[in-house]
């Protein structure tokens, strides 16, 4: 396991999960965002269907870039936290092509979640040495 500390910036990188912790401007709110292997059966989604699922063999891809999420706007008597589960869909360029809200338990912060992910970069998953597209599952957690 490798732990990269940077202006505020906790970063820890494992073969199998990635996780950010950031404390911007603001020291008071915190984002977090982890990938999984693990991925849900999601029938009948055509968008997924040529994403395979990491099992025994393949090589799973490793976040290079993983920005946190912007905090959305929230009124100050809302709740203050969050969480965003998404399918995400990595081309064997190592980039996000397919987005998928699973489950959030406030939908205010799906887009930021959304948006964010979309920018995340990559290195690829591979299977017998040859790079592969497949599913992960993000999970981002927002906090104030």
């Amino acid at each position: 396991m490798q732990i990269l500390a940077l202006m505020g910036l906790a970063i820890t990188l494992s073969m199998f999960s990635a996780t950010a912790v950031a404390q911007p401007g603001d020291a008071q709110s915190s984002n977090s965002a982890s990938v999984s292997t693990i991925t849900p059966d999601i029938p009948d989604d055509e968008t997924f269907a040529h994403f395979e699922k990491v099992t025994k063999g393949v090589k799973p891809p490793k976040a290079t870039h993983s920005p946190d999420p912007k905090f959305p706007d929230l009124p100050t008597d809302a709740e203050q936290r969050g969480i965003v589960v998404m399918l995400v869909g990595v081309n064997t360029r190592g980039h996000v092509e397919a987005v998928h809200v699973l489950r959030s338990t406030a939908q205010v912060f799906e887009a930021s979640a959304v948006d964010t992910v979309k920018k995340w970069k990559f290195k690829p998953a591979e299977k017998n040495g040859l790079r592969i597209p497949v599913q992960v599952m993000v999970e981002m957690k927002f906090e104030r």
